[in-house]
């Protein structure tokens, strides 16, 4: 499960200019390549390994080690490897844990890359470098740092149109809303939905009604579902939304996170309602770039008032809390039990 992050304002790469750059000035010599968007740093690595040795692939020009600790002997001797009838040699460390790395001869060897070379280093998933490590500082000093980000806006929705144009498919503006909603907004995890639903929905037009049949929920989505079930009154549709999440593959305690995640999304949408402020100011406060997204959250909040929603951001952190004081009750149980004190809470507020 994704880890939630509450109003943070991280600039979306621009893979376009990225692109383009290497387009216009060719490689350089070292990169550091880490982040959450999988899809976008593996096709950008292909493009590198295209500009170094071809993109037919040149196997004596390129090597790849994959290692979270490669040797110093085996960088240096991809390092140090001639061009065979070629411009260029390109080396890929895949997985290189960079923030562990502590031998002085590893790290030496990035501080003089031969003119001929250009060196990827690949982070394994889910782990970014530590600035404050002086390894990290003369990487990022030496050659381009580039954190790939989830895409958004424009640029992830004109890709999804694409990704339906190539299936012969058209999907509507509002579907496309529906779907980063939903599914979120990785372009691995979207593209297996993009099929299920090319593949399901007959003629060539798909819908948001096509979306929300058809497309997988993340439980981020779940979640908020299952809070706008409460407005709604509808605690049945509640409680099924909950036993969806639980007979997931998240851990109780997981889904505990992202309920109080959403809940305080909506705490802080029924704050700026109450203060008067619109979409965009909302947007800011949640570190989203969807419009769509923080209308739905707005729109969930109204339906709440600004006691019930107080109460449940008190309510999640003390069901988080009780598994670890007690020991009485499994996280799971906790679970239920903030449901069913927020529906009641929420209705008496």
């Amino acid at each position: 499960m994704a880890k939630p992050s509450f109003g943070k304002k991280e600039t979306p790469l621009d893979y376009g200019a990225l692109v383009k750059n290497l387009r216009d000035k060719g490689p350089e010599k070292l990169y550091l390549l880490w982040g959450e968007e999988d899809y976008l740093l593996a096709d950008f690595v292909s493009r590198l390994r295209a500009a170094c040795v071809g993109a037919e692939g040149d196997e004596f020009n390129a090597k790849r080690i994959d290692s979270p600790a490669p040797a110093a002997n085996d960088i240096a001797e991809a390092l140090d490897a001639m061009p065979f009838f070629g411009d260029r040699t390109f080396v890929e460390l895949r997985g290189f844990d960079v923030n562990k790395c502590r031998d002085e001869r590893t790290t030496a060897l990035f501080a003089d890359i031969p003119d001929w070379c250009t060196v990827v280093i690949t982070l394994p998933t889910g782990m970014e470098p530590d600035g404050r490590l002086s390894f990290i500082k003369q990487l990022k000093s030496a050659g381009k740092a580039v954190n790939f980000t989830a895409q958004t806006g424009t640029p992830l929705n004109n890709w999804i149109a694409r990704r339906f144009e190539a299936n012969g498919k058209r999907i509507d503006r509002d579907a496309v809303d529906r779907l980063v909603f939903l599914s979120g907004d990785l372009m691995n995890r979207l593209i297996p939905e993009i099929a299920k639903i090319c593949g399901y929905v007959p003629g060539d037009r798909v819908t948001a009604q096509d979306v929300e049949k058809l497309a997988h929920h993340i439980p981020e989505a779940d979640a908020f579902q299952m809070t706008e079930e409460i407005a709604r009154r509808n605690y049945d549709g509640a409680a099924a939304k909950l036993a969806e999440l639980l007979a997931g593959d998240a851990e109780p305690i997981e889904i505990m996170g992202v309920i109080g995640w959403q809940v305080r999304q909506l705490y802080a949408a029924k704050i700026a309602e109450k203060s008067g402020r619109g979409v965009p100011f909302l947007m800011e406060i949640l570190g989203t770039s969807s419009e769509y997204r923080a209308r739905k959250i707005a729109e969930t909040a109204a339906k709440f008032s600004l006691p019930a929603l107080t109460n449940g951001v008190r309510l999640c952190a003390e069901c988080a809390m009780k598994p670890r004081e007690s020991g009485a009750i499994t996280d799971a149980e906790a679970v239920k039990e903030f449901l069913i004190r927020f529906a009641m809470e929420s209705r008496r507020a």
